[in-house]
């Protein structure tokens, strides 16, 4: 039941001042709105203006009985008028662990959680409502989090953890939760459109998500190259005000479908274009490695390592690195690392001998040799910390079961 006034201090809230606002989310897939996130607003009538209610949500206050009022208060208007609206879209509400850990401390049961509650009470679809597990700190019991993340799921809601990457303690929650959204937090994707460093921990929580089987959610989009960037990271939900600012009312579900075919065809057009550069740069570097050796192919294990050494000069001047392995990862040829500062190749003998079977270039090299009789390979762009520069590693099968592996500055 709603209380119709709450006192903190010396302030009074008015329970009709407290307006759940909807931020919508659209699925590039459909490139309509799927979702949206409630988020709590204050009317002011004084300045005829809503507030945003988030410091409130996020302070350290020790009273937490008015806050957990005015959630509820929020919740309940949010899950009304998504029943008044007809609509089959769906709602994330953001709930945090401590608030979460110390309101059910006891008696964890579904018919106990306020918006399971609220589900029954209106008589809405369970897969309407996901349950965002949002703050970058957490004080109480992992194991009852996981007992009240599991109690929402049995019962059919979809799990998402918010602000991806703003928290070391976000891995640990993942790998408990496994949820089935991943929000990314905006920081991490603008700092990443600058540093390199900042988009390969973009491009490790892309992987990650794939591999859960999560779906990846970028929020706080405000620019067509944020846009296209959460695209290429495989994010088939956005969010943020390059559509809409939260709004106290629902938007029709086709509102951004003109503009996100525009922005879809801008992006598969720049992303072709990109695909086929790089399909030219990597077979330059085929062509050449191919003509290169093309000589030794006959040549014994003794004569091959001499020759090997006698051909660096005419080698693609961004090869960084190179040397051979024979079919089981063991290296045959010194390592020739290029002196950058004097040019020419520096050898080192010592390195014979180490093995890179376990590379996983390596193992998909010869997966991918065995079955295709595919004679190369590439990996996806690497980085170098020492360096600070972007590489690949090309993987090549030469005559007599011998693997070349080069090295090959990818900077832009």
């Amino acid at each position: 039941m709603f209380i119709t006034e709450t006192e903190q201090g010396n302030q009074f809230w008015n329970e009709s001042h407290f307006v759940p606002h909807f931020q919508p989310i659209v699925n590039a897939i459909n490139r309509s709105i799927s979702a949206y996130e409630v988020l709590g607003r204050q009317f002011n009538p004084e300045e005829n203006s809503y507030h945003s209610l988030g410091s409130l949500f996020h302070s350290r206050e020790k009273d937490m009985v008015p806050i957990y009022n005015i959630d509820r208060i929020l919740r309940e208007k949010a899950v009304l008028q998504l029943k008044e609206s007809n609509l089959r879209t769906k709602l994330f509400f953001n709930m945090m662990p401590n608030f979460l850990s110390r309101v059910h401390h006891t008696d964890l049961f579904a018919e106990n959680f306020h918006i399971i509650q609220l589900i029954e009470k209106y008589g809405i679809n369970r897969n309407q409502v996901v349950i965002e597990i949002t703050e970058d700190e957490f004080e109480g019991s992992i194991e009852r989090l996981i007992q009240i993340v599991q109690i929402f799921r049995d019962y059919g809601l979809k799990i998402a953890i918010d602000d991806l990457g703003s928290g070391f303690s976000n891995l640990e929650r993942i790998g408990y939760l496994h949820p089935d959204i991943m929000k990314v937090d905006i920081q991490i994707m603008r700092e990443s459109l600058n540093k390199n460093s900042f988009k390969q921990v973009l491009g490790a929580i892309s992987e990650m998500s794939q591999k859960l089987g999560s779906q990846l959610l970028f929020e706080g989009i405000e620019t067509e190259e944020e846009v296209n960037l959460a695209l290429s990271m495989g994010a088939n939900l956005l969010q943020g005000y390059y559509f809409s600012t939260p709004n106290p009312s629902f938007l029709n579900r086709n509102t951004f479908t003109e503009k996100m075919t525009h922005v879809l065809e801008n992006f598969s057009h720049k992303r072709s274009i990109e695909l086929v550069e790089k399909g030219r740069r990597e077979q330059v570097i085929i062509d050449h490695l191919n003509q290169v050796f093309s000589g030794l192919e006959d040549a014994s294990d003794d004569n091959f390592v001499f020759y090997f050494g006698t051909i660096l000069k005419t080698l693609p001047k961004n090869i960084l690195k190179i040397f051979v392995c024979d079919k089981d990862g063991y290296q045959i040829t010194p390592t020739y690392d290029l002196d950058r500062m004097a040019g020419g190749y520096l050898e080192k003998i010592t390195q014979i001998g180490n093995n890179y079977a376990w590379k996983p270039y390596f193992l998909k090299h010869k997966a991918e040799s065995d079955r295709f009789q595919k004679k190369w390979g590439v990996t996806y762009p690497l980085y170098d910390i020492q360096n600070q520069n972007q590489y690949v590693i090309f993987t090549f099968s030469l005559a007599q079961s011998r693997i070349l592996i080069a090295q090959v500055d990818w900077t832009d």
